[in-house]
């Protein structure tokens, strides 16, 4: 597995308005996968005082089980990295970084059209678009998701 200090995400949150950060690497083994979310999304609602966690827990186990399958390969010799940071007036934000090629967003399958809505996969993306303010993707030396949730008082649901 790769040391955490050999995966970086390059877009980090702004230090001066930074109230929480949670760093995990993990290696690409699926049965980590949900033992993992519950742990990040825990610390999530006790430490950052988030109540509203669903939409956190779902769209940080799709972009996880997407980075350990799609971009690592199930590799557990490679590692995701997940870092979360709770800034000041901008909400939440969570990375999720993987050791992959990387992919392009406009091929992806539409999963509300014709024989895609009987698909057994191929909703992740589309799941974590519908369930974060902001979705953003960069691949530069892996595939980096930044899913951002605007502070509670603020969200629409």
């Amino acid at each position: 597995m790769a040391a955490p200090d050999q995966i970086q995400c390059s877009d980090e949150p702004s230090q001066e308005k930074l109230t929480v950060r949670i760093d995990k690497v993990i290696p690409s083994d699926l049965r980590l996968l949900d033992d993992s979310v519950a742990e990040i999304v825990a610390l999530i609602k006790r430490v950052a005082g988030w109540d509203d966690v669903e939409h956190i827990d779902l769209a940080l186990h799709e972009a996880l089980a997407n980075a350990m399958t799609h971009g690592n390969g199930c590799d557990s010799s490679k590692a995701v990295r997940i870092s979360v940071a709770l800034e000041e007036n901008r909400g939440l934000l969570v990375v999720v970084k993987d050791e992959g090629s990387g992919f392009e967003p406009s091929q992806l399958a539409n999963p509300l059209v014709g024989q895609n809505r009987l698909a057994s996969h191929g909703r992740g993306i589309f799941l974590i678009s519908q369930l974060t303010d902001n979705l953003h993707f960069k691949f530069d030396g892996g595939t980096v998701v930044r899913m951002r949730w605007r502070t509670s008082a603020k969200r629409r649901i």
